[in-house]
């Protein structure tokens, strides 16, 4: 999806008008499923206690969701061509090509990991009865023609009913289309071609998982929420979020709470209603990657009360990082930047501010406002997972005009949005961000 373009609006009214009606998370259904599918190489001296060779890492990740009437690779079967060239090069599209092409799949599943042996990749998606397999592929690299995968993994289980969770560990598998013993390209091909063998175990590999699958059943319309308060925001589908809270505002007593938000192009203004003790509030009808702040407002024998503000963006786009003048890209483009802005002085002035990256850093950069030689903001991503496991986000603000930084992880599928009120100048750093 193109990312919107920025209009002006001329009343807040007719920005709150498509505002729905909050809908409760529906029930799981029985006929289908939504999953998140978990990759995590697992690549490490145990596995090869030769050593890891350099420059060590999993080719991306190419599967599908299909039915028992097809199948793209099996254990003692012969490879396909395209199967082939994902073993032997880590090429995807002429498999994702054979998948599309398919009658008997529901859907593809790609998506790249980042660089080394121990990377993490999630992909969220849909099975139904009729498709209820997923086979999933991804080369060992370097390596003649060795990958890792799962072969028609049924989600359901043996009463028909489907799997909440399911961890698969990988194995090395040869294609039986190259020669060769080291982890290495270039090598000659196998003739007559071979079967696709297991080689655990055998040769480099231990008897150590290379990677590990989990399968986890998810609610699509209720994302689990990433605390950092009493309330938290999340995207659901391409313009929806739910609201969560806890603490106090979850008292019962409290009653109704009223939900505002606030977005580029408008102020506060109530969009929701719900029950202190329903904990949660589902607001769809809004714009597709779109910052928004929100809040809980309480009125009660002490007043009008207001919860701390979440911020969060709208779905939409969810591939690599982008170019442009609007987007900074991060740690080799695992990270991207946006940030969105309103002049507090000027009535209906806001815009997109523009990304300047810095040369000497992969992982800080900068953004304009009204100015490309007046810098408003400065932001860096650090890899603090030797710490506490996660990436950190710094930002440092020179300017008062308010403004949404989105922050979102191309391999993790997740984002995090840090919102400057106006007339404020403030930094934050987020050493939990992904």
């Amino acid at each position: 999806m193109r990312p919107l373009r920025l209009r002006r609006v001329l009343a807040a009214a007719a920005v709150w008008s498509c505002w729905v009606a909050p809908a409760v998370a529906q029930s799981f259904g029985d006929d289908s499923a939504s999953y998140r599918l978990a990759f995590r190489g697992t690549w490490t001296a145990s596995a090869t206690p030769g050593g890891v060779p350099g420059g060590a890492h999993f080719s991306p990740l190419i599967g599908a969701v299909h039915n028992d009437q097809v199948s793209f690779w099996e254990p003692g079967g012969r490879a396909s061509r395209q199967m082939e060239r994902v073993a032997e090069l880590g090429i995807q599209r002429d498999l994702r090509a054979l998948m599309e092409r398919s009658p008997q799949v529901l859907a593809v599943l790609e998506k790249e990991p980042p660089r080394g042996g121990t990377a993490s990749a999630s992909i969220e998606f849909e099975a139904d009865r009729d498709h209820p397999l997923v086979t999933l592929v991804t080369m060992i690299a370097p390596s003649p023609d060795w990958f890792v995968g799962v072969s028609a993994r049924s989600l359901l289980d043996d009463s028909g009913q489907w799997v909440d969770d399911l961890e698969v560990d990988l194995f090395p598998y040869d294609a039986g289309t190259e020669e060769g013993t080291e982890f290495s390209l270039d090598n000659p091909a196998t003739v007559p071609q071979g079967t696709i063998t297991s080689i655990r175990g055998m040769g480099k590999f231990t008897d150590r998982p290379m990677a590990r699958l989990t399968f986890e059943r998810l609610d699509p319309n209720e994302p689990e929420p990433r605390f950092t308060g009493d309330v938290a925001a999340e995207p659901v589908g391409d313009s929806g979020v739910i609201v969560f809270w806890r603490g106090r505002w979850a008292d019962a007593e409290r009653g109704l709470l009223h939900v505002e938000a606030r977005s580029q192009t408008a102020g506060w203004a109530q969009v929701a209603t719900a029950a202190a003790s329903d904990r949660r509030v589902r607001i769809d009808g809004l714009r597709s990657e779109t910052p928004y702040t929100l809040r809980l407002r309480a009125e009660g024998r002490q007043g009008v009360q207001y919860s701390d503000e979440a911020s969060v963006t709208t779905g939409g786009y969810n591939g690599p990082c982008r170019g442009g003048d609007s987007f900074l890209c991060l740690r080799q483009e695992r990270f991207e930047v946006q940030v969105y802005w309103t002049d507090p002085d000027v009535a209906g002035n806001f815009g997109r501010g523009g990304a300047i990256p810095v040369a000497i850093s992969d992982e800080s950069g900068m953004f304009w406002f009204f100015n490309p030689a007046n810098v408003e903001l400065v932001i860096k991503v650090l890899d603090g997972r030797a710490q506490n496991g996660n990436y950190w986000v710094f930002y440092g603000a020179l300017s008062d005009v308010e403004y949404w930084i989105t922050v979102r992880d191309t391999a993790g599928g997740l984002s995090r949005t840090y919102h400057n009120p106006p007339k404020q100048v403030s930094g934050q750093r987020d050493l939990e961000a992904f």
